[in-house]
């Protein structure tokens, strides 16, 4: 996985950080989907990338108000 930086002085990089974080999981899930040759392998690794898309989504609506 990539490193990635936390040190964030606004709200908007935090949405930056959760997509990019969001997109090497959903990255991993499909390498272990391909490696394991089993679909569901990577079924957490794509929950989570879910959820923190989810977490960027409300925070864009909150600084959108």
């Amino acid at each position: 996985m990539r490193d990635m930086n936390l040190d964030v002085d606004s709200p908007e990089k935090v949405v930056r950080i959760l997509r990019n974080a969001a997109e090497a999981f959903y990255e991993s899930s499909l390498e272990l989907r391909s490696a394991w040759g089993d679909n569901r392998a990577g079924a957490p690794w794509n929950y989570i990338a879910r959820t923190l898309e989810r977490t960027a989504d409300r925070i864009e609506k909150y600084l959108a108000e």
